[in-house]
């Protein structure tokens, strides 16, 4: 056509062209439904891959900032992010500090068999990436039966001799942005990528080591962080009854925010062996550990591009399996001295105190100097800048006081931002609300641009696995009893309807639509989960017990469930609709009873119950 000029050609070109734009447009939405619409239950990371692809704006590492000078290709940014995780490992100064004589009998030596490591093996992500031995997750899946008694070999080996192969001491590290400047390394978070043989063997180093603290009960209970039966729920909902009981009871909460400075790679090796072995970790199990620690280097890549190896001389490689739980009993003794209470979620952690008289202010001091004295002793500092103090109550002239840490106030904020919670003052959750509507609504728009052409079940599943979470997340400690903010999050739902129908017509109504996609009023899969929640606290399916002030009723009632409660009576909304009180409500007007033996039987047998009260309960 471009030769000739003529009529005819062109319009066989355009005849052509139309052809290839419409089978590349329907390959296109068959990609996208096919393909990335079935990965949304079953591998969302190929979803936000695509998304990443999608979006106009770079999602790889920016140029960066260090020792004054710009980092601008791959190998020089790698080289940048090593030495500045390199620049906050400790260095070990000061003796090791005593714990005394050691209360725990010292853990079994451990016999490793084949059928446990074919177990291991068979469990194996197959997609999983392969660590710097470069053996493949599907080779150890696949060959599992054959190979399993020779590793089991070489595990019972590495056990017994307290050495490992030098490649289960190398990382191979991504990092992950965190927030602030993306030019700054240290916004940066290291996950070490490990020998998949390596993280096999810790699976039945963990095995061990938790049977041995489960049957001493050796960490605290107010530590809620990678522990069974325990999460952010369950420590959200302690702490937030006993200040919505406080607010009740006409009382002021001082809560201080506690912020670790870079605590998985701080914690130093010699220090963590000595509690290791005050909790009974010793023997042939504490020499592997050590051994684990040891000698290891890592080497970071971007784009493909590695940076010099560094030597890694402290903390637990984040990304690997043991770190959580080695973590967890380097912090073990934190709450020793302390007199206010102390609630953690790994290294996120609150301490607070309900403020009578002034000496509780005092007190709360002290114990902060003594949290102060625990970081200097075992060299895990925190971020002082990075603490808040949050004064919880109704009080129109809160009481004041001016906390400290290593002679630095703490800097007093009207709401905090906790284990994904936003917190305010008073205990209402307009702000949270709003944020987390924001949040979803930008997801929903994203959506919508990117999966336009894909069919309404793709949509659907999309807006359930992406959306949804978003808006239910811990509902279970901030569900909304006001109007306001009931119709704010049910909006989202609404126009994610419409998103699915792709019907923006102001003469369509969308309850017909939702009625039709089948989903569930938010507000009352909020009160299902807050019952839900209940009954597995109730049955001990999770690690928190229910408070002192929550009573069965005694005396006979025509309530529906066997087991029923005594209300809770309250002065203010924010107490009478925090999770107990609430809850209470709905529990007694479920049918339960004992033949309701599993979560999913409770669920299907609660929300019938739950339709048919009130809504704003």
């Amino acid at each position: 056509a471009l030769k000739s000029h003529k009529p005819k050609h062109w319009d066989e070109f355009k005849k052509e062209r139309n052809l290839v734009s419409r089978l590349v447009k329907q390959s296109h939405s068959s990609y996208l439904n096919d393909v990335i619409g079935a990965s949304l239950d079953t591998n969302p990371k190929k979803f936000w891959s695509y998304v990443r692809t999608s979006k106009s704006e770079s999602s790889g590492i920016p140029p960066l900032k260090f020792n004054d000078k710009l980092c601008v290709s791959d190998k020089s940014k790698a080289d940048a992010l090593n030495s500045q995780f390199h620049s906050v490992f400790t260095r070990e100064n000061a003796p090791i500090p005593n714990k005394g004589q050691s209360p725990y009998t010292s853990i079994s030596d451990l016999i490793i068999n084949s059928q446990g490591v074919a177990k291991q093996l068979s469990e194996l992500d197959p997609s999983k990436a392969c660590g710097p031995d470069e053996i493949p997750a599907r080779i150890l899946k696949e060959l599992s039966p054959s190979i399993s008694h020779w590793l089991c070999f070489i595990f019972q080996q590495s056990y017994d001799s307290g050495t490992l192969p030098p490649d289960w001491s190398k990382a191979l590290v991504s990092v992950v942005f965190k927030k602030d400047l993306q030019s700054n390394p240290a916004n940066y978070r290291p996950i070490s990528l490990t020998c998949l043989c390596c993280k096999v063997m810790e699976h039945i180093i963990l095995s061990h080591v938790s049977k041995h603290l489960a049957y001493h009960d050796i960490l605290i209970n107010e530590q809620h962080g990678f522990r069974k039966l325990f999460s952010c729920e369950t420590q959200l909902i302690t702490a937030i009854n006993d200040w919505a009981k406080s607010i009740n009871q006409k009382k002021q909460t001082d809560v201080i925010l506690l912020d670790f400075s870079k605590a998985f790679d701080s914690v130093p090796h010699l220090r963590l062996m000595s509690k290791l072995d005050h909790y009974g970790i010793r023997g042939l199990s504490a020499n592997w550990i050590k051994a684990f620690l040891s000698n290891r280097s890592q080497v970071v890549s971007v784009n493909g591009s590695h940076s010099h190896p560094q030597p890694v001389i402290s903390g637990v490689p984040q990304g690997t399996i043991l770190a959580p739980v080695l973590f967890l009993l380097y912090i073990n003794d934190i709450s020793e001295n302390i007199k206010s209470q102390i609630r953690l979620f790994a290294d996120d952690g609150i301490i607070y105190r309900e403020i009578n008289n002034d000496q509780d202010h005092v007190t709360l001091q002290e114990d902060l100097d003594n949290l102060n004295n625990w970081a200097n002793k075992w060299q895990l500092n925190f971020n002082f800048s990075k603490c808040y103090h949050l004064g919880i109550t109704n009080k129109r002239v809160p009481e004041t006081y001016s906390y400290m840490m290593n002679n630095q106030i703490i800097s007093r904020v009207s709401s905090t931002k906790y284990l994904g919670i936003t917190i305010n003052h008073n205990l209402n959750w307009n702000k949270h609300c709003v944020i987390i509507c924001s949040k979803a609504n930008s997801t929903l728009g994203l959506l919508r641009r990117i999966l336009g052409e894909c069919s309404a079940a793709v949509k659907s599943r999309a807006y359930t696995s992406l959306v949804r979470p978003q808006l239910e997340y811990a509902s279970t400690v901030w569900n909304p009893y006001t109007k306001r903010n009931i119709n704010k999050i049910e909006m989202v739902q609404r126009r994610a309807a419409r998103f699915v129908f792709n019907d923006y017509s102001r003469a369509s109504h969308v309850s017909p639509m939702i009625d039709h996609l089948g989903w569930d009023n938010l507000q009352q899969r909020r009160l299902l989960h807050q019952a839900t929640m209940f009954y597995e606290i109730h049955q001990g399916l999770v690690g928190i017990s229910l408070p002192d002030d929550v009573c069965p009723l005694t005396r006979a009632s025509r309530l529906p469930n066997i087991c029923p409660y005594r209300q809770i009576q309250s002065c203010v909304n924010v107490y009478k609709f925090s999770f107990y009180p609430r809850t209470i409500v709905t529990w007694n007007h479920i049918p339960f009873n004992n033949l309701c033996q599993s979560t999913p039987s409770f669920k299907t047998l609660a929300m019938p119950s739950i339709k048919s009260l009130n809504v704003a309960n």
